[in-house]
């Protein structure tokens, strides 16, 4: 009896195999091996392994495209690809999901896809060419889609990242024209730019946290030229010749070092981005409400002389004496000193509109509007008429006015609420009867901290 031919190995057996001794491979290698190779080694194996990484990339997109086509996720009763795939490695649902959404794009860049599976393309090469594609018209044929993508994958390797992003608007501008004319080719380039720079800032945005133990956190998305400016501001602040530091530490002056070690590339763009902030020109910013943008420091007078008190700004953060001297002194911050030269904070009769003195005066009594709850600050309120309006026969004194926002401002007109002011001359809001018939003040949860 003839024994039974062995079924043949499917091709999954096969590159599961051939991925398992890969895996074989690399465990063979210790990390520690790289330290004791030569200097020409290092870099080459460095080289190799960006390589093998591009590689690994194209290999994995392929396979998750794979899974995500045959409908596993729903055979093994995961809500999607990106939750099975999680499942298998990295417990990450939301990296798996950004990989899933990559490899669904393969497919529209083939060309892309195997030169990076060749070890040819980084994936930041692959990336650059997926967004130059992006920019073709709908209109544009296969022929010339598949055209513009073999040149861009030609051309990728022989540059460096952002040469090969500025020639690939040329290579696109090419491929939007249908004539070889040096200024068409310019317009066509120059469309692309501006196209970019508009999805640019319509997807700009920006954020800080609430204070954390004396820190804010923050990040934000702006677009490359603006980037530009600031990056170089950065780079001339942390350049090695400048000595840009932590007050607390080290002298600006003297670049005397008082730390211990010296501190991080990362520590020093923190403190050179701090020192930006603090030399904004805040002349040139736009005013609100006939105001330019003055932050105020309000100290009384033994605080100035003597450093011993806390100051507080015009926007309720407190900072040590120390500070607020020094960015008084440095950064002409407008200093509210009292105790000192006084400043003519009652009108009366004289101005309808309240002054400049006098609208610091009410800046570092409300710190925003006087409406409970709301949050807006100084730099966004009206100065109101508390008691009588001026044209009512109304003063225009310290003590009459308060600060209000524009949504709040209209409201308390429109609803009938009314202001008075307490013993220790904080604004308190009296609302309507129909609100509340016993019509009790209301005190800004602010007013009730100060001491």
């Amino acid at each position: 009896m003839t024994a039974p031919l062995p079924e043949p190995a499917t091709v999954t057996d096969g590159v599961v195999a051939k991925l398992a001794r890969v895996h074989e491979i690399l465990g063979s290698i210790s990390t520690a091996d790289y330290a004791r190779l030569a200097g020409r080694e290092q870099r080459e194996a460095a080289g190799s392994l960006a390589r093998l990484k591009a590689r690994v990339t194209a290999h994995e997109l392929a396979a998750v495209a794979a899974v995500e086509s045959s409908g596993a996720a729903r055979r093994e009763g995961a809500s999607s690809t990106g939750s099975l795939l999680a499942g298998d490695f990295g417990r990450d649902r939301r990296g798996a999901d950004a990989v899933v959404r990559q490899a669904k794009q393969i497919t529209t860049t083939p060309q892309t896809h195997q030169a990076m599976a060749n070890g040819r393309l980084s994936t930041r090469q692959v990336k650059a060419i997926s967004r130059a594609l992006d920019q073709l018209p709908k209109t544009i044929t296969a022929a010339q889609r598949e055209a513009c993508e073999t040149q861009l994958v030609e051309d990728a390797p022989r540059m460096d990242l952002k040469q090969f992003e500025r020639h690939a608007d040329r290579v696109v501008g090419h491929f939007l024209t249908t004539t070889e004319d040096d200024d068409a080719l310019d317009a066509a380039e120059n469309d692309l730019v501006e196209q970019r720079e508009k999805k640019a800032w319509a997807a700009a945005e920006f954020w800080m946290g609430p204070a954390t133990d004396g820190l804010v956190k923050g990040g934000f998305a702006i677009p490359e030229a603006q980037a530009a400016q600031l990056r170089v501001a950065m780079d001339a602040l942390c350049a090695p010749q400048v000595e840009i530091t932590s007050p607390t530490n080290l002298s600006r002056r003297t670049g005397e070092v008082l730390l211990d070690e010296r501190p991080s590339y990362r520590t020093r763009q923190g403190w050179a981005f701090t020192y930006l902030c603090e030399l904004l020109p805040t002349e040139k910013l736009p005013e609100t409400n006939n105001l330019g943008p003055i932050l105020t420091i309000n100290l009384d007078h033994q605080t100035l002389i003597e450093k011993v008190k806390v100051a507080t700004l015009s926007t309720g953060e407190r900072l040590s004496a120390g500070q607020a001297q020094r960015m008084a002194c440095e950064h002409r911050l407008l200093p509210a000193v009292f105790g000192g030269e006084s400043l003519p904070l009652d009108l009366g009769r004289d101005r309808r509109l309240f002054s400049l003195a006098q609208r610091r005066g009410l800046e570092f009594r409300d710190q925003g509007c006087v409406f409970p709850g709301c949050d807006r600050p100084p730099g966004w309120c009206v100065a109101h008429h508390a008691r009588r309006t001026w044209a009512d026969g109304g003063g225009t004194d310290l003590t009459d006015g308060v600060l209000l926002c524009p949504h709040h401002h209209r409201i308390l007109h429109a609803d009938g609420w009314d202001i008075t002011f307490n013993e220790r001359g904080h604004p308190a809001l009296i609302p309507p009867a129909a609100l509340d018939p016993r019509r009790r003040p209301r005190l800004h949860d602010r007013f009730h901290h100060q001491t």
